[in-house]
């Protein structure tokens, strides 16, 4: 038996998964140690939709959005969430005064509208101002963010880019907002699948997809891992004498790329922001 243990440990192949999962143990451990860090971490994610202009037309035909008193050939929704991402409370008297925290697009574009759309706690005194002198700049402010306080914001612009820049300076933070990406919808669009269909069912949620690749790719390292003669059983037609080949490396080291791919992805796009900031209508 201990002989089998021995020789089982001994491929070459056997060592590499050892040390790739060493790598990713290591990796996991670093980024905890960073992200356990006591540190204010102001950030912010977002999603866009383009209401006119171009192809990109979500409105009618027929509709027409005026901005004092000119027509505006281009409208994009904005969604922003911020927060304070971190373990320590945001003061907004560290906000530098000379250079003040604020939503910046290209000079000579416009800001149409805006407003909060969620808060976590009234006491945080949010606001939010355009100021007439700078119509391409929303400036905003706080009292104070504990850990996971925040807002949601809806803008409208004219902006020819869909995202806007986060600006200004806090003491001791020179990152300011930092940016964790897009937030994307879990469902795949009605376009690409059919609500009716099973395949719908099996498929519609794009975390579904995600997980059902991550089974298969653990499948594949289970059966990479299974005796030879197993595994012959399960993959050849019975009465045929065909040469057996160890396979078990290529199902072990596929079955691992296939469910790393998918588990990066939901990692990479998963929500950061706290559910209570959660908004519905955002880009698919």
């Amino acid at each position: 038996m201990w002989q089998d243990v021995f020789q089982f440990f001994n491929q070459g192949w056997v060592g590499s998964i050892i040390g790739i999962i060493g790598i990713i143990l290591g990796g996991i451990g670093i980024f905890s140690y960073k992200i356990s860090k006591s540190i204010a971490k102001p950030s912010y994610q977002k999603s866009s939709l383009r209401l006119l202009g171009r192809n990109d037309d979500n409105l009618p035909k027929d509709v027409t959005i005026l901005f004092k008193g000119k027509e505006v050939d281009r409208l994009t929704k904005n969604t922003l969430i911020l927060w304070n991402n971190g373990t320590e409370v945001l003061n907004g008297e560290d906000i530098i005064s000379s250079d003040p925290l604020r939503i910046s697009f290209k000079d000579g574009e416009n800001i149409l509208s805006y407003k909060i759309l969620k808060k976590t706690k009234d006491v945080n005194g949010f606001q939010l101002k355009v100021k007439e002198e700078s119509p391409h700049e929303l400036y905003f402010n706080y009292s104070y963010l504990d850990p996971g306080d925040g807002v949601s914001i809806e803008v409208l612009h004219d902006s020819k880019e869909r995202y806007p820049e986060l600006k200004g300076t806090i003491k001791g933070l020179p990152k300011g907002f930092e940016d964790l990406g897009r937030v994307y919808t879990n469902s795949i669009p009605n376009r690409i699948i059919k609500p009716t269909s099973l395949i719908a069912i099996l498929f519609g949620h794009r975390k579904l997809v995600f997980l059902w690749a991550i089974l298969i790719g653990i499948g594949m390292i289970i059966l990479g891992l299974l005796p030879q003669e197993i595994r012959d059983l399960l993959l050849t037609e019975s009465g045929e004498n065909k040469p057996k080949i160890d396979q078990s490396s290529l199902f072990v080291i596929l079955g691992l790329f296939y469910a790393a791919m998918p588990a990066s992805v939901l990692w990479l796009r998963r929500k950061k922001y706290p559910k209570l900031l959660e908004i519905e209508e955002i880009e698919p």
